[in-house]
């Protein structure tokens, strides 16, 4: 994936400033930026949700904004900060919904469509709730199916926009363990974090998003030593020598 010279927001209101990156195969990037900083906005914009203010996004030689919506489905899948709440589906069924690209005009599903679904549910550990009602869930089990649907896709391109969200500690280090997973069959990973730890630990580059609007990225080790991470979200001196003693520390263990 490549972006060109990226503008991004909303009307005439531009958040993202000609933003050009190179995004490698199998490549773990995350957003990272103080809150309405335009991780969100970057995001929608790279997948396709929002249209473009300028500049373009290129998956191999071909614009997206010439690639069909279904085409474009097969080759990314997105994991949003938006709710759904469809009734009388059960977790498995909300999973196997991450096939329909793959469908025919009839949506039916095959032998390998529900192969795909076992496969994605036993990756995020929710065998336990596969057939129970998505509605009856609690919001970190929605997360993890949500998630789950997500993979089933079997993109080349996982964009993921706060998937931490509603997940506890052991969730979350599962999940970090099963985006290493994929990203070491293949897929490329995009997604925003506000754990700084997390995103330090997992990320092969950060990708900075400032208040001005202007991007940075960068390798996690460049992170740390450079200072960006006082600048970029305003921390007094004191709270950025805690900071940095904590990530230091974490990519210790990485």
């Amino acid at each position: 994936m490549r972006l060109e010279n990226v503008r991004a927001g909303y009307g005439s209101k531009i958040v993202i400033n000609n933003a050009s990156i190179d995004i490698r195969k199998n490549e773990i990037i995350s957003l990272i930026g103080p809150n309405g900083g335009g991780k969100s906005t970057l995001l929608k914009s790279i997948s396709g949700q929002l249209h473009l203010l300028g500049g373009d996004v290129y998956i191999g030689e071909d614009s997206i904004k010439t690639i069909s919506l279904k085409e474009l489905a097969r080759k990314m899948s997105i994991v949003t900060t938006e709710r759904v709440n469809p009734e009388q589906m059960s977790a498995f069924d909300i999973v196997l919904s991450g096939r329909l690209p793959f469908t025919d005009g009839f949506g039916s599903f095959d032998k390998a469509d529900k192969e795909a679904a076992k496969r994605a549910i036993n990756l995020m550990k929710i065998q336990e709730i596969a057939d129970r009602q998505f509605e009856a869930l609690s919001d970190g089990q929605k997360q993890r199916t949500l998630i789950a649907r997500a993979i089933c896709q079997n993109p080349e391109f996982l964009i993921m926009d706060e998937p931490t969200s509603y997940l506890d500690i052991r969730y979350r280090l599962e999940l970090m363990q099963v985006l290493k997973e994929l990203a070491e069959n293949g897929v490329t990973i995009i997604m925003s974090l506000h754990e700084l730890e997390l995103a330090l630990q997992i990320s092969d580059r950060v990708l900075m998003i400032k208040n001005d609007g202007n991007v940075e990225i960068a390798n996690p080790d460049e992170v740390i030593e450079s200072g960006v991470v006082q600048e970029l979200y305003g921390l007094t001196d004191d709270m950025y020598k805690r900071v940095l003693e904590q990530l230091r520390l974490c990519r210790q263990f990485r």
